[in-house]
């Protein structure tokens, strides 16, 4: 059975969706696994990070985005198919998968408790429902959550075995950790079928010429949460930036390649890639 991974945070611009994408396309490519990445963000960034807006177009044209699905279910109409939304092997990367998001998901968030009256399914479930059927198929699910809490992200809560929160080590975004913590340990207790569990904390985007970074850092380290740090870490690299100029993963970039720091870069993500093992 697929380990389920979501990655949280309630920050935007904090590498989040990087972080995902570069582990699952670590986790596909040097270990051989077979990995799903689920794009749970309206803001798209896992999918366009992975696919070109060319193929991602004619997935939402044939209603195969997890907009479609929502939509689905609120108009109580059957267009979204998992097996066709799915796209295999993106990035010519063998055994990385993609369930794509879809920019118009943003206009129907905030409808998707209706679901529940609609449909007599919870409207939390809709996502576990809809991979049922393929989730033997994978190694790791990886879930790249909205910066929220709201129904979207309990979706991806609601099936997962591990969450990691992945923050710049600035006062502005470590700040809604304990937040989260709560938030998701208060969902625990209301549905008691969830099992998710703290797996870490990944510091990211950091500049080590800043004091606030160290400060920070270390006051994390040595807190109530040093457990959950991860010893491996991601500075501020130009390729990471870039890489999704091409559509693809750092692993796979054509354009981080080019860069200095491309091999020293994918040594770092390989480290946080290997503890990411280990913790989940």
């Amino acid at each position: 059975m697929a380990k389920i991974v979501s990655f949280i945070n309630l920050k935007g611009g904090v590498g989040k969706t990087t972080v995902a994408v570069n582990i699952a396309s670590i986790l596909a490519q040097n270990h051989h696994k077979k990995v799903l990445v689920i794009d749970l963000d309206p803001q798209t960034n896992a999918t366009v990070s992975l696919i070109n807006q060319i193929d991602w177009q004619k997935l939402h044209n044939q209603k195969q985005t997890l907009y479609h699905l929502f939509d689905d279910m609120l108009n109580v109409t059957n267009n979204f198919d998992i097996n066709q939304a799915i796209v295999k092997n993106v990035s010519s990367v063998q055994g990385l998968d993609l369930l794509p998001s879809s920019l118009e998901l943003v206009n129907i968030q905030d409808n998707i408790p209706d679901i529940s009256n609609k449909i007599y399914v919870s409207h939390i479930d809709v996502i576990g429902n809809t991979i049922q059927d393929v989730i033997s198929d994978y190694d790791y699910i990886i879930i790249d959550c909205p910066p929220n809490l709201g129904a979207i992200t309990l979706n991806g809560i609601n099936i997962s075995h591990h969450y990691i929160i992945p923050t710049i080590p600035d006062i502005l975004s470590v700040i809604g950790i304990n937040l989260i913590l709560n938030r998701i340990d208060d969902f625990k207790q209301r549905k008691r079928t969830c099992k998710i569990e703290l797996a870490g904390i990944i510091f990211t985007k950091i500049d080590y010429r800043t004091n606030l970074h160290s400060s920070t850092m270390g006051q994390l380290r040595q807190g109530s949460l040093s457990g959950y740090v991860f010893m491996n870490e991601l500075p501020q690299r130009i390729s990471i930036a870039e890489a999704p100029i091409d559509s693809r993963p750092f692993v796979v970039s054509p354009t981080a390649k080019k860069k200095k720091d491309w091999n020293t870069t994918l040594d770092l993500i390989i480290n946080i890639t290997n503890e990411f093992m280990q913790r989940t």
